[in-house]
């Protein structure tokens, strides 16, 4: 606790020298590091959070206690508390971290917090504590991807990307906001959710729907056009009964594979 004491004081008297007799850039420019006595080894860019007196890699368990990004001494504009084996945490400020598309592609803008992968942020989208705001598109670093498998929750393997990137480090609260599901797609929404074993968005409930609704119009379409000229044949040919129960049983086949190609696209929507 003292030390905390005496890091906010010497902070706040920086930051007035600076605002008083320096220009506004410093303030802008300027990361400010604590130092941490440590026995493991740290990556620079790793997230980090806090274990007591020490650190450990942040994870989805210890989200709580996020605390910074590990950089290099070098990089502190302000470095305190330096000593031997020690290890500096960015806790506000920009900085570079390690980051990975496990839950999407990272673009800027995006919120960052922990993911299954100890060390590594991933794009944020339920509530929880972030590390800061994503400064550029991941996208942008492709030619930096490095490949790391990880485990899904269902027992698999999935591969993703882990690349470093610009983060401003910001520890907050994030409350992710969504569009509000109409109330006539809520039924829907619960059933689809109940279905694939997770929460459905709106968008993906709409999107899934509009796949259902072209679908049956299309269907209507072939059995009405099927049924009219199977009408008109029989009146112009009676005897050409079997051509038309032919003509039938293929429209069937072809609304058959009308459902299951809708059915395919309404699955991987909402999954």
């Amino acid at each position: 606790m003292p030390n905390r004491l005496r890091l906010g004081t010497i902070t706040s008297v920086f930051l007035l020298i600076a605002a008083l007799f320096g220009p506004a850039t410093v303030l802008a420019a300027s990361v400010v590091s604590q130092g941490f006595k440590v026995t493991n080894s740290f990556a620079t860019g790793q997230a980090v959070a806090l274990n007591g007196d020490t650190i450990k890699l942040a994870s989805p368990e210890n989200q709580n206690k996020l605390y910074g990004v590990v950089i290099s001494q070098q990089d502190a504009t302000i470095n305190l508390n330096t000593g031997v084996n020690q290890v500096q945490v960015v806790t506000s400020g920009p900085a570079s971290v390690i980051a990975t598309d496990l839950n999407g592609v990272i673009k800027s803008g995006d919120q960052l917090v922990p993911s299954p992968i100890t060390g590594v942020v991933m794009k944020a989208t339920e509530p929880g504590k972030s590390l800061g705001v994503a400064q550029q598109d991941m996208s942008s670093l492709s030619a930096s991807y490095q490949k790391q498998t990880v485990k899904t929750k269902d027992g698999g393997a999935q591969s993703v990307n882990v690349v470093l990137m610009s983060v401003a480090v910001n520890i907050h609260d994030f409350q992710p906001t969504s569009p509000t599901t109409p109330a006539i797609l809520l039924p829907v929404q619960s059933a689809l959710s109940n279905t694939v074993g997770h929460e459905v968005s709106s968008v993906r409930v709409l999107i899934a729907m509009a796949i259902l609704v072209i679908s049956l119009i299309s269907i209507f379409i072939i059995l009405y056009a099927a049924a009219s000229s199977s009408i008109r044949s029989v009146g112009r040919n009676p005897s050409a009964q079997s051509a038309i129960f032919m003509s039938l049983l293929q429209v069937v086949g072809i609304i058959a594979v009308i459902f299951a190609v809708s059915f395919g696209l309404i699955m991987v929507t909402i999954r």
